[in-house]
């Protein structure tokens, strides 16, 4: 017999749709996808914001509202399987945030994963067992800005020394195992080298099926030792109009589980409507679905995917950059004498001591750490 599994990219109650979140009314978020939706097996999504019922002392980040706890209501209405916490926003509001998202989640009889109390809470795979098929998703993110540590709150962070052990032993435990890895350039629909060097590891260490959300945009998709990596859903509940290219549409990923290792994944277009999701119509679909195909061809050619990073790096760097002459009266004045082009501002040897500082894993290290207790202090101060 076999299992049909729908995963959905992002959910993000905005300011458009959270009446709708605390009703106890899927029609209004789902718009027409209800039968499609729960007629599958097992349902699962990522909530992109925590829940809670007054601003914390911890720095917002992104364009996310704060979303009541009363929202669970109408997550609970979605009637999901399980609800991934593993993204880069799930600390918005601090620890104080995620622990009022589980416990609303928790009072409606949700199950959540991928963040908790600790690194070890976080990093729990959920268990789904159905037709005596047992299923088990695992999520990890980025290092941005919600990790969780032995001793804090947080989302599971990608931990690539241990990660090939970390999926062989999960993979031993169950029959098939499906990774959600919240990371990626967002909007951008190719993966970059790291995060397909990442994801075909983790395919060759045992997982069945590859999901990276966070992207907002469609990606493209790949084939690799007999697992299918998914590089970028889209959304799936997330009622942004300033989002960005691509951000009005996504994929719901379709896991079939058949007899005798028979698995199949398909797709399912979707758009954003009416403060919700719904399917995309019959023109819409083709052509989400055509350009879906195309990208997943470009990125068979071999050196596609570095050569257009490496475009695409371009592109990006005065933006990136301006980072390094944020936060600073001084710094911000010269920004804005330069044309807001901070790449004038370094010379080449000054850009070559930057990229072997970003480069070299001990130097790296040691300048992150400074930076983290420090702003960790100033974090503090603040709140004080």
């Amino acid at each position: 017999m076999s299992l049909e599994i729908l995963i959905g990219a992002d959910v993000v109650p905005t300011a458009s749709n959270l009446g709708a979140f605390q009703t106890n009314a899927p029609q209004l978020l789902l718009n027409g996808l209800n039968e499609i939706w729960n007629a599958a097996d097992m349902r699962i999504f990522n909530l992109e914001a925590p829940l809670a019922d007054a601003e914390s002392a911890a720095e917002k980040c992104g364009p996310h509202l704060l979303a009541p706890t009363k929202c669970a209501l109408g997550l609970a209405s979605l009637n999901p399987t399980g609800i991934c916490l593993c993204n880069n926003h799930i600390l918005d509001h601090g620890a104080e945030g995620l622990a009022s998202t589980k416990a609303a989640l928790k009072a409606k009889h949700l199950s959540a994963f991928g963040a908790g109390e600790d690194l070890d809470e976080a990093d729990r795979p959920f268990i789904f067992v159905k037709h005596g098929v047992r299923i088990a998703i695992y999520a990890v993110c980025e290092h941005e800005f919600s990790c969780a540590t032995e001793r804090t709150a947080g989302a599971n962070p990608l931990d690539l020394v241990n990660l090939s052990d970390r999926i062989r032993d999960i993979r031993s435990n169950c029959d098939r195992l499906i990774v959600l890895y919240h990371g990626g350039r967002e909007h951008y629909a190719y993966p970059s080298p790291e995060l397909q060097r990442a994801c075909r590891k983790m395919a060759d260490c045992g997982a069945s099926l590859v999901v990276c959300q966070h992207s907002h945009c469609v990606g493209s998709a790949e084939k690799w030792n007999g697992a299918t990596i998914v590089y970028g859903q889209g959304n799936f509940i997330f009622d942004a109009a300033d989002g960005g290219e691509g951000f009005d549409t996504g994929l719901i990923v379709k896991y079939t589980v058949g007899d005798f290792g028979a698995d199949a994944v398909s797709y399912i277009p979707i758009v954003r409507a009416n403060g919700g999701a719904a399917l995309a119509e019959e023109t819409k679909a083709s052509e989400i679905l055509d350009a879906f195909g195309k990208r997943s061809l470009r990125i068979r050619i071999e050196g596609f995917v570095s050569a257009r990073y490496t475009s695409y790096a371009a592109e990006q760097k005065e933006k990136l950059l301006q980072v390094f002459l944020s936060g600073n009266a001084v710094l911000k004045a010269v920004n804005v004498l330069s044309g807001r082009r901070p790449a004038r501002v370094y010379g080449r040897q000054a850009k070559t001591n930057i990229l072997n500082t970003l480069r070299c894993e001990s130097i790296r290290e040691l300048l992150t750490e400074g930076l983290r207790v420090d702003a960790a202090a100033r974090r503090s101060d603040k709140r004080a």
